[in-house]
């Protein structure tokens, strides 16, 4: 096995990436972007083993009874909920929910879509013509309505849901990856490896996927906002996971207990820090998408 094409396959990768990532280091929200979506990895990787009380776990007051709707304070950071949960850590251990649910969710995507559109995009004739109108076919699926009876029929785990927003999102992945695909498979060097007798699938995963990698990175990103506002929206609705905290499970609890508008706290907490959160991956996604077009037409 000639080892030193694959090191050289994996050398042009990596420029590839950092080319492609590096405007997004010289952008000024680009880089409180990602140092925000660096805290939030570091809080869902560690969060959960801080000396907090857990997500589901009755607070005592001084007096002995249940600490329900607590305001903030010094003895209670972020307050309570009318449960007598810890907001605070409620909050916290949702960083890890809301990453597992968004990763997970994004590497399916990814997967699905990227495999799809590229051997649509790569053989073409009746392969392309049946991938996409499979790819057409999941376009008319309604969003929402299909994701809440997946849900219902399937369950409301975590890996559940990842799999529902992977099977409804990788129909736009596929499509642009189609489109890049027969693009890059009319270049020099697809010719020069087909002649040179490389097999097809040496030439979609060894001489065409590199070059898609900037594409796949920024869908990639998307995806992650995708399954993270999916994840939410389901348990705000009541179909989340009951036995997991995450954000749009406490939006969900403060709605059903009645108390949206005096218990401000528990509001507060779970909408900012989804509402940064999504805002950070959408500045990043934005940046890269503008990097990749102004490379494009640099190219062109």
């Amino acid at each position: 096995m000639n080892y030193q094409k694959y090191y050289n396959s994996a050398s042009r990768a990596r420029s590839i990436v950092w080319d492609f990532f590096e405007p997004l280091f010289e952008d000024r929200w680009g880089r409180f972007a990602l140092a925000i979506l660096g805290i939030y990895v570091l809080i869902g990787l560690v969060g959960p083993l801080l000396p907090l009380p857990g997500p589901f776990e009755y607070i005592q007051t001084p007096s002995g009874g249940t600490a329900q709707l607590e305001s903030p304070s010094s003895e209670f950071p972020l307050g309570t909920t009318y449960f007598g949960y810890s907001v605070l850590s409620q909050t916290i251990h949702s960083f890890r929910t809301s990453l597992f649910v968004g990763g997970l969710s994004a590497i399916l995507v990814v997967t699905i879509g990227v495999n799809i559109g590229l051997v649509s995009g790569y053989y073409g004739g009746v392969i392309d013509t049946i991938l996409m109108g499979l790819t057409d076919m999941a376009y008319g699926l309604p969003f929402y309505p299909m994701a809440i009876i997946l849900v219902a029929i399937f369950g409301s785990g975590l890996h559940i849901i990842a799999v529902v927003i992977a099977l409804l999102f990788w129909r736009s992945v596929a499509r642009v990856t189609r489109s890049e695909t027969l693009s890059l498979r009319e270049r020099e060097f697809v010719k020069s490896a087909r002649a040179a007798g490389s097999s097809d699938l040496k030439i979609m995963y060894y001489h065409l996927l590199p070059n898609l990698l900037p594409l796949i990175l920024i869908y990639f990103v998307f995806a992650i906002t995708w399954g993270i506002l999916l994840e939410a929206s389901l348990s705000f609705i009541g179909l989340g996971n009951p036995d997991t905290v995450s954000w749009g499970l406490m939006l969900h609890e403060v709605f059903g207990s009645g108390e949206l508008t005096r218990a401000w706290w528990w509001v507060v907490a779970p909408s900012v820090t989804l509402w940064l959160f999504i805002w950070c991956l959408y500045v990043v996604a934005r940046t890269l998408e503008d990097s990749a077009t102004v490379s494009a037409k640099g190219g062109a």
